[in-house]
């Protein structure tokens, strides 16, 4: 079964990302309105909604799913979900889109998993035959074990650590850029709004620069591009 747990109502701007909303019910509840369609995907499947604010759910509310998917909500909300997730053996997923830019996150513990591994094993061609050119393909099934840690370590990262540091060389941001929406969400209560794209950009930039002194990242290392580009929520990104 899956439940669709929303407080929110549908907006316009909702239509370029919510594809299980229909576009004529704007001022309704998005968990509401995207059960008939949810429910179309798969008839077998019990679907459900709740409409109630994420804050309002008890902690025993989250214990009751094998696994929980959530997007939209502030740090602290996603930390204290990913706790009791955890502390209940429960797995945990977030994520969010913001125009171009996107990430996700998964908390499964402690995940075993099978990884099929192909080899090329040199054979004999005959009983006579020394040569060993010919190969034949060989799959094996290997197992392996993942440990996961919770979404408050990963956010709390100590960048001042030389384990951690060395990774700024491959020059990826994307990790920086996730804290600063984050915090923008936090601090406003709301995503960077397109309506208002020099005031936020303004902000993002503003938030940047505060981060980068933090955390003694190098000057440069988040581009001002990187911050235009994350308002509202492009579909391509979301699919």
């Amino acid at each position: 079964s899956v439940c669709l747990l929303d407080d929110e109502k549908l907006t316009e701007t909702d239509l370029y990302s919510q594809f299980l909303a229909p576009p004529d019910k704007i001022g309704e509840n998005r968990a509401e309105i995207s059960l008939p369609r949810a429910k179309a995907l798969n008839p077998m499947v019990d679907v459900s909604f709740v409409t109630k604010p994420v804050d309002d759910l008890p902690d025993d509310y989250f214990k009751a799913f094998d696994i929980v998917c959530a997007t939209g909500l502030k740090q602290e909300q996603l930390e204290r979900i990913n706790n009791i997730c955890r502390d209940s053996n429960r797995k945990f997923l977030c994520g969010d889109v913001w125009g171009m830019f996107g990430y996700m996150f998964a908390d499964l513990i402690d995940h075993e998993y099978s990884e099929e591994i192909v080899q090329h094993k040199a054979i004999k061609r005959g009983p006579d035959d020394n040569e060993k050119n010919a190969r034949e393909t060989v799959s094996i099934t290997v197992k392996r074990r993942a440990i996961y840690v919770p979404l408050q370590n990963a956010l709390s990262a100590d960048w001042s650590k030389p384990e951690l540091r060395s990774r700024l060389r491959r020059g990826d941001p994307s990790y920086f850029v996730m804290k600063i929406l984050l915090r923008f969400r936090d601090e406003y209560n709301r995503n960077p709004d397109p309506a208002q794209r020099k005031a936020d950009t303004e902000i993002l930039l503003r938030m940047r620069d505060e981060l980068v002194k933090e955390l003694s990242l190098p000057v440069g290392f988040i581009s001002d591009s990187l911050l235009t580009d994350v308002f509202g929520i492009v579909s391509g990104a979301a699919a």
